[in-house]
């Protein structure tokens, strides 16, 4: 009779710790992707001038984004992106079709901004010499 008590006994706290590992399991598993969720990148251009812009391209590291038009003093919509720096290759042409472009030389000694939302900003733009301002705001969300 004590031997199969003492098995019944063994069998339950067998059963109890098993299920208290798997409860624990997914806890687990539940905060991981909360975290990955707030881990995101939102980014957006913006058109500061009095220029309109045309076949817009934006390069960042793992994306380019592309668009066909940016009216003056406007925002394009936010996008979610994996990471970007605080400036990047952009390009675009104006209404007589002059193209202005920047182009990073490379991100060396450069942290990428993963979370948070990050906007370009298209400043002056000198259509004599085809250049232009780029600027940036950032938040850390």
């Amino acid at each position: 009779m004590n031997k199969i008590l003492f098995i019944l006994i063994l069998g339950l706290s067998f059963y109890n710790c098993k299920k208290e590992l798997k409860n624990q399991n997914e806890k687990v598993e539940i905060k991981a992707e909360k975290s990955e969720t707030k881990k995101e990148l939102k980014f957006s251009l913006y058109n500061s001038t009095e220029f309109e812009l045309r076949n817009i391209t934006v390069g960042l590291p793992d994306t380019s984004l592309t668009y066909d038009k940016l009216e003056k003093q406007s925002q394009l919509e936010w996008i979610n992106v994996k990471s970007a720096y605080h400036y990047g290759f952009v390009r675009f042409y104006d209404i007589k079709n002059r193209k202005y472009y920047i182009q990073p030389i490379d991100y060396v000694g450069e942290t990428p901004f993963e979370k948070g939302e990050l906007k370009f900003i298209i400043k002056e733009i000198d259509s004599i010499n085809q250049w232009f301002e780029l600027d940036f705001e950032y938040k850390n969300n």
